[in-house]
């Protein structure tokens, strides 16, 4: 079996103002100071499980989240882009309460997410194209490391989007983003393919 740990970065000034990050690599998306402790506290929670290999998404907020599990894990990171977060097209960087409020069609009433299909409207990408690219990463693991424990560090709707993928669920806005540090683990069975979700957004408490 493959076992993929994936962890959403810690919290970012962005997640604060509610920006709409997607691609956006800028300050306005590095940690957080909760952010840091969020990542450092996941790290000592995370520092007796026996990982492989350590992976991340390229942008500073999961370099930085990276870079605290390193501190406790003994592992040289990578960096794939394939792992990125979704692309918000023209809605990158942009409040989402204002274009929540100015575009109310597009968004689910009670979670407040875009809708599956809108990022494609906007220039940016649905859940199929987001399933189409970590799909292929995933493959790729599957046959190169059949028996690794991988630690993933990605983004919000990248992990949904995968979660989806695994339960071979429609794309819907019913299951929400993980929350910030939270771990969902997803296996693969190499030798049918099968998929599996085991546990998703499963959050260490900051004390």
């Amino acid at each position: 079996m493959t076992t993929f740990d994936w962890v959403r970065h810690g919290q970012t000034q962005a997640n604060v103002d509610q920006l709409m990050q997607g691609q956006l690599d800028t300050t306005a998306t590095h940690l957080t100071v909760l952010g840091l402790q969020q990542a450092e506290h996941l790290a000592q929670w995370l520092q007796n499980q026996r990982y492989d290999q350590l992976i991340s998404s390229p942008l500073h907020r999961t370099r930085q989240t990276t870079a605290a599990l390193t501190t406790m894990l003994s592992l040289t990171p990578s960096f794939d882009d394939r792992l990125m977060e979704a692309d918000y097209g023209e809605w990158t960087g942009k409040s989402l309460p204002t274009i929540a409020e100015e575009r109310p069609e597009d968004f689910d009433p009670l979670t407040g997410e875009a809708l599956p299909d809108v990022l494609a409207t906007v220039g940016g990408e649905t859940y199929l194209a987001i399933q189409r690219r970590v799909g292929q990463w995933l493959a790729e693991q599957v046959v190169d490391h059949p028996n690794d424990h991988i630690l993933v560090v990605s983004h919000g709707l990248t992990i949904k989007a995968t979660a989806l993928l695994m339960l071979g669920a429609p794309a819907t806005t019913a299951l929400p983003e993980p929350t910030n540090t939270s771990v969902t683990r997803m296996v693969i069975d190499p030798e049918t393919g099968h998929r599996y979700l085991s546990f998703y957004s499963v959050s260490p408490q900051l004390a």
